[in-house]
């Protein structure tokens, strides 16, 4: 059996205001990771060069380019360069809490061996609504945990694991790599994990593994987040589960309704004071200051 090693994939398009921030996250638990590989994704801005300088401070990153735009492609020239048994990826605007990468360690160390790939709990941290995120996710994770998996730290069948804060072991990645899809209309994120459950492995979770990450997404107009939504069905039925695409429609509905009742509060919210300001609404996201991890 081989040793259990963690390589962490960070996918960087124009990050230079956050990657030091998650890369710094991950150098306090550095003793956990054996390498990190930071994918420039053709950015134009100084991602590559802030990630060079963290470089000369730790041997253990890793700097990459992948011109061809896109998270799918990052995303696979980042797994494909990654040497360990187990291969994580984290946002470039993601922050992973201290223990993160020894609950992603510990998890796989006790993992049934049909366990493909892992997810962990992901909140946003300049949100106005972060500590009910966080109530929630944790009353979720200790229901789950109760039904499926009394006294434990984990479950072990579940249908997906977001891009922002998942793993995925090598001999997973190397069962699916041919099958996920190209297409830059669809979740690929919910495409890997399907293509990983039709390979014949399941997806965990760890309660253990947190990670926080960027609100951006819920401070775009209603009209972009009505699109993004939409790819949760469109990925399904490219998978021809015509059922699941149908289901899924109360999901994206849901979802874009609690998107327009929060998206201005959340526009509004300033990090640095946790208060809402009427200037912060015109604020563009490179203005916004990062919050505390």
């Amino acid at each position: 059996m081989k040793p259990l090693t963690v390589s962490v994939v960070i996918p960087a398009y124009n990050e230079q205001e956050r990657i030091g921030r998650t890369l710094e996250c991950l150098l306090a638990q550095i003793g956990e990771i054996d390498e990190i590989v930071v994918v420039d994704n053709n950015s134009t801005d100084a991602t590559a060069e802030v990630v060079r300088e963290i470089q000369t401070r730790e041997p253990k990153i890793r700097i990459i380019a992948e011109n061809r735009p896109g998270v799918f492609y990052a995303r696979r020239a980042g797994f494909d360069a990654a040497r360990s048994t187990v291969i994580a990826r984290l946002d470039a605007d993601t922050f992973a809490r201290p223990g993160w990468a020894r609950a992603l360690r510990d998890f796989f160390a006790s993992a049934p061996v049909q366990v493909g790939a892992v997810t962990g709990p992901l909140i946003p941290y300049d949100s106005p609504y972060r500590e009910k995120f966080e109530k929630g996710k944790l009353k979720e994770l200790e229901a789950g945990l109760a039904k499926r998996n009394p006294g434990g730290r984990a479950v072990y069948d579940v249908q997906m694991a977001p891009g922002g804060n998942m793993a995925i072991t090598r001999d997973g990645w190397q069962a699916v790599r041919g099958l996920v899809s190209e297409r830059t209309d669809i979740y690929d994120d919910l495409d890997l994990s399907i293509c990983v459950r039709k390979a014949g492995f399941t997806i965990g979770v760890s309660a253990d593994m947190w990670a926080e990450t960027s609100a951006r997404r819920f401070r775009t107009n209603p009209f972009s987040y009505g699109a993004y939504m939409a790819q949760l069905p469109r990925t399904y039925r490219a998978h021809g589960d015509l059922k699941q695409a149908r289901a899924s429609y109360g999901v994206v509905w849901s979802n874009r309704l609690v998107h327009l009742w929060t998206w201005l509060p959340t526009r509004a919210f300033d990090v640095e004071t946790g208060r809402k300001s009427f200037k912060q609404l015109f604020r563009s996201e490179e203005d916004r200051i990062i919050g505390r991890a």
